[in-house]
């Protein structure tokens, strides 16, 4: 069963969404509506708008529809419809459906399935599919997932990639456009072609072929659809069409392994020709027998649509002597008679008046024919290879007298020649008053369908619509004004340039001249790159071979060539808003070559040979001082432009200035559009990073993926695109999967679409001719082109709502500001808020800090029992030292704490205090209690980060041998210090704590206590060896006294340590 939103079984009764997971809430979540007043996200509509060139290769893909004054073809991914009015101007429109696109009808398939969708899904195609029906949609309204929510943003799998489509067919009806695709698991979609119907959603997607679609077909009476695979495929279908929905269903099949190249209906019997092949299928043959499928059990419902399906009988036509040959083309000229054409110019008939399908060779053409068509005028157009046209009378070739004449008559009609002879006429068709062709060129040609002097031959080209025959490798654009009225300009690998206006509308051509290298191993020469000067006067082209050329766009003849690589140019920039100007090319020789113009002419300024890799992309400042180049050795090079004079003349180079070094290998590179000195840089890895050229320094980097969590893509060209509101965007190209991207810098994808099938080489932004402003953002075009050969203009439109235009539908709000500007009470209220850093600069005085509840004079502070003991607070009177034992003197070791007496006890520590105290520096007389637990977000907490972070900072500093930069060291210096003073302007707004000045008293105390110890016994020792050396033993008595003058001065400087201790906690 097809999981559509159509389904009544996969809907909840209450109308909302139906949860994949059970939940524990009894009740059914709905989604709040959005506020009305709340800013919506600013949309970005990327839409095509212009179709440039074409896919048709051979007349599968073009097709006709007379009575609607249209023709269609393929381009790409899409399929066109060109529109001819009143003044032979042509509007197009498109069709297309991506691989998940649902169709409105379901269809059955030969086998007794479902066709769409496809019996092998893959679960993220089937979870997909339940997002998009309203299954297990999050209930919750968020706005960055409005575009990833959308069905046309779904990601797809690999074998549900972009195809090519390769044939289109309008029913005689002109109700329904099919299309078939290519590749594996081609689909055919039929499209509806009222104007009011979606050109994005086919009503029937047929998907039963394997591998590609060659032919599709409607019957003269649009009731049945032939599909024809290719020749791996290997089956005909037939399908019935209904007439009102247009819903398929499988009429008949049968097998055709052969080369087919033209397949046309002749009444209700189908014509097949190709490589030593004619056949006739009969569709409407009362012998043939119907043949049962058995569904299976899941398919039940699909049985009342298509439960049998017949076998499609089919007869060979006896070629006889032109059994070898190839026939190109086959139309029918009446309902049993058809004529067929081959590749030699054998124009045969086949007569099916009775049944017995002879076939007979009438004529002979006198070229290769590639196609054929039959006008409202009952003539015969036969387009030849050579690139002419010929039109015979069909009474004439179907009244010959039968049998005919052997050999048959050569046809004496003039041929018109509408290309030249190495230009082939690929398709041919005809509208009521107009015949349209396709050239190898894939330029398309509206003629005349008669000429005015002689009714028999076409006339005139009325319109045509020039396209690049081979690979467009590139597109630039141009800057207003110029002297070729252009917007833009591509360039193909064959040599050509053409300038297109902004509608797609070329303004001027022209052919480069490439040399070629005889002999059968020399590769063949490409262009490969072209840049046009400001204004357009001149051009700069370079080659495959290394060749450089500066032509003339007025004359059109090259003014100067240089050999200037060994191998491809890959890009080219130039510079010339100073004087002298200056050209800078980069190849894959791993070199840099700087031109520069003096008077008239160019001559080499310097050599650039700092690259190990082929260098890819080459950029100017805006300025001109800096040349940027990047290289797949994985750098970017920065180098600035220096001048110094010499024997009277000025000499400039370009040196490094630096060198960034990237992880993988650069593919594109642009300057940020609104700052100078910022690159944008899309690498291999799928990574697109932002620069700052000044430091080297990555500003940002965001992956280039959906938001569905799919493949991201390598972003092989970018284009930095302003908007009058918001960030800018960047947009993109991908081979990928052939699609257009745009991303916020922040890496959001905003817009995608895709119509190219083949790789996507370049993107531009075009703006308005007669505007230069940015914020004329309604006129700005984006234009693709891609190795298929078509060009795509897409329509770039950004949308910011208002407040008032969300509630202009229920009049919530009326118009509050006047209508007259010129009114003071018109214009915006002044405002002048403070930031946050400059409110913190308005501090309170010294006095002012210093005033108290109680006076001038500070409070009086409550001592508090001790956290570890319920003793009271220690004393810190000095008590009298005890003579030391001349044993313990002689030793000059061991601690004077223990003898006293009168001093009183110190809180005992915790258990641990021994062990810390001893890991602990000596002058550090920090408290280290445990600090009280404070909430997250608080300063408390904030502060307690931020010692555990300085702590790891000073232990990275001890064992790190790197080195800090002197404005690192300065700037770490004034943090610290404004750290610092904030904390105590902090503290000075509040009391001391009693408990943490008798705990840093206290352990003041102790610390200089032990201090003072260790250098007394050391300085009595000292001074005892010192004694006994010198003078022999001294007497007991003078002993005594010694020691105790000692002692009172070392109490003395005791006690004054210690005021002044006090005394500093008590200022602080």
């Amino acid at each position: 069963m097809s999981l559509t939103p159509s389904n009544p079984r996969m809907m909840s009764p209450w109308g909302g969404s139906v949860k994949l997971t059970p939940s524990n809430s009894p009740f059914v979540k709905t989604t709040p509506l959005r506020s009305p007043i709340k800013p919506s996200r600013a949309e970005v509509n990327l839409s095509l708008k212009q179709v440039i060139g074409t896919t048709a290769s051979s007349a599968n893909a073009f097709d006709s529809l007379p009575s609607g004054r249209c023709f269609g073809f393929t381009a790409g991914a899409a399929a066109v419809i060109a529109t001819v009015d009143a003044h032979q101007q042509l509007t197009q429109r498109f069709y297309r459906a991506r691989p998940t696109t649902n169709p409105l009808n379901p269809s059955s398939s030969v086998y007794g399935g479902p066709s769409t969708p496809t019996q092998n899904e893959s679960r993220n195609r089937t979870a997909a599919s339940l997002r998009d029906a309203g299954i297990g949609a999050s209930s919750l309204a968020s706005p960055a997932n409005d575009w990833a929510d959308s069905p046309g943003c779904r990601t797809w799998t690999a074998r549900e990639r972009i195809k090519a489509a390769t044939c289109v067919s309008f029913s005689p009806d002109g109700k329904f456009l099919a299309i078939g695709e290519t590749g594996y698991k081609p689909r055919v979609l039929i499209f509806s072609t009222a104007s009011d119907a979606p050109s994005d959603t086919p009503l029937t997607s047929l998907s039963d072929h394997t591998f590609g679609v060659r032919c599709v077909a409607f019957s003269p009476d649009s009731q049945y659809l032939a599909s024809l695979g290719s020749s791996n495929d290997g089956f005909l279908y037939i399908w019935n069409i209904n007439s009102r929905t247009g819903a398929a269903t499988l009429h008949s099949s049968n097998k055709c392994t052969s080369n087919i190249n033209r397949m046309a209906w002749m009444g209700s019997s189908l014509i097949t020709v190709g490589t030593r092949h004619v056949k006739v299928w009969r569709v409407e043959d009362p012998n043939s027998t119907p043949r049962m499928s058995r569904p299976r059990q899941s398919d039940v419902s699909f049985l009342l649509s298509s439960s049998t399906h017949k076998t499609l009988p089919g007869r060979n036509c006896l070629l006889e002597s032109l059994l070898e040959a190839n026939f190109t083309s086959v139309v029918a000229v009446a309902p049993s008679k058809s004529i067929v054409a081959s590749d030699k110019g054998d124009i045969c008939l086949i007569d099916d008046t009775e049944g017995s399908q002879r076939f007979t060779k009438v004529a002979e053409a006198g070229f290769s024919v590639s196609s054929m068509a039959v006008d409202s005028k009952g003539r015969l157009h036969l387009a030849s290879s050579q690139g002419g046209l010929k039109t015979l009378a069909i009474k004439e070739m179907i009244g010959v007298l039968t049998p005919p004449p052997s050999p048959p008559p050569r046809v004496q009609s003039p041929v018109v020649s509408l290309t030249t002879n190495s230009i082939q006429v690929e398709a041919i068709t005809p509208l009521i008053d107009h015949l349209v062709t396709v050239d190898s060129q894939r330029s398309i040609r509206l003629s005349h369908l008669c000429s005015a002097d002689d009714e028999s031959l076409v006339g005139d080209v009325v319109q045509k619509l020039p396209a690049h025959g081979d690979s467009v490798l590139g597109v630039a654009a141009l800057t207003q004004p110029n002297a070729i009225d252009a917007s833009f300009y591509t360039w193909s690998a064959g040599g050509s340039v053409l300038f297109w206006s902004q509608e797609g509308v070329c303004k001027d051509s022209l052919q480069i001249t490439l040399e070629q290298i005889e002999g059968s191993e020399a590769d063949l020469n490409e262009l490969k790159t072209v840049r046009v000067s400001v204004g357009a006067s001149y051009i700069v082209t370079g080659d495959k071979y290394g060749v450089l050329r500066i032509i003339d766009c007025k004359t059109k003849s090259s003014l100067f060539d240089f050999k200037a690589h060994a191998s491809d140019i890959t890009e080219i920039a130039i510079f010339e808003e100073k004087t002298p100007a200056y050209i800078a090319s980069a190849a894959r020789d791993r070199t840099v070559q700087v031109f520069t113009k003096k008077g008239h002419v160019w001559e080499l300024m310097q050599t650039l040979d700092e690259h190990v890799g082929a260098v890819t992309g080459i950029l100017f400042s805006r300025n001109g001082s800096r040349l940027v180049s990047c290289s797949s050795d994985r750098t970017l090079v920065v180098r600035e432009l220096v001048s110094r004079e010499e024997a009277g003349q000025i000499i400039s180079a370009f040196l490094i200035l630096r060198t960034i070094i990237l992880k993988t290998t650069p593919v594109s590179m642009t300057w940020d559009a609104d700052q100078d000195d910022i690159l944008l840089v899309s690498t291999i890895d799928r990574q697109v990073h932002k620069y700052d050229l000044r430091n080297g320094q990555s500003l940002s980097t965001f992956r280039a993926a959906d938001t569905e969590g799919g493949d991201a893509v390598v972003l092989s060209s970018l284009v930095h695109i302003q908007r009058p509101q918001g960030p800018p965007l960047i947009a993109g190209v991908s081979s990928t999967d052939k699609s257009i991207r745009l991303y916020e810098e922040g890496g959001t994808l905003v817009a995608r679409d895709w119509g190219h099938t083949e790789g996507v080489t370049a993107i531009a932004l075009v703006k308005p001719q007669d505007s230069d402003d940015d914020d004329d953002d309604g006129q700005r075009s984006l234009v693709t082109v891609a190795v298929d050969g078509t060009i795509f203009i897409w329509s770039l439109e950004m949308k910011f709502p208002y407040r008032h235009d969300l509630s202009k539908s229920v009049d919530l709000l009326g118009p509050i500001t006047p209508t007259n500007y010129d009114l003071l009470a018109s214009k915006p209220p002044l405002r002048r808020v403070f930031s946050q850093s400059e409110l913190a600069r308005f501090q309170r005085s010294p006095d002012d800090d210093n005033q108290t509840p109680t006076g001038s004079r500070s409070p009086k502070l409550r001592k508090r029992l001790s956290k570890f003991s319920l003793a009271q607070a220690p004393k810190l009177d000095p008590s009298p030292m005890p003579s030391i034992p001349r044993e313990l003197r002689a030793s000059g070791h061991g601690s004077l704490r223990k003898s006293y007496r009168n001093r009183s006890p110190s809180p005992p520590s915790p258990r641990n205090n021994t062990i810390l105290a001893k890991k602990r520096s000596m002058v550090d007389v920090r408290t280290r209690n445990k600090p009280p637990v404070n909430e997250f977000g608080s300063l408390g907490a904030s502060t307690e980060s931020l010692c555990r972070t300085l702590r790891a900072y000073r232990k990275r500093l001890a064992n790190s041998n790197d080195d800090l930069s002197s404005e690192l060291v300065k700037e770490v210096e004034r943090e610290l210090a404004q750290t610092a003073r904030a904390v105590g302007e902090k503290a000075k707004s509040r009391s001391v704590d009693e408990t943490v000045m008798v705990k840093l008293l206290d352990q003041y105390s102790e610390r200089l206590v032990s201090m003072l110890d260790e250098k007394i016994a050391a300085s009595v020792a000292m001074r005892v060896r010192e004694s006994s050396m010198s003078e022999g033993p001294a007497s007991p008595a003078l002993e005594r006294e010694g020691d105790r003058g000692t002692e009172d001065s070392t109490i003395s400087n005791t006690d004054s340590a210690e005021t002044r201790t006090t005394e500093s906690l008590n200022e602080k």
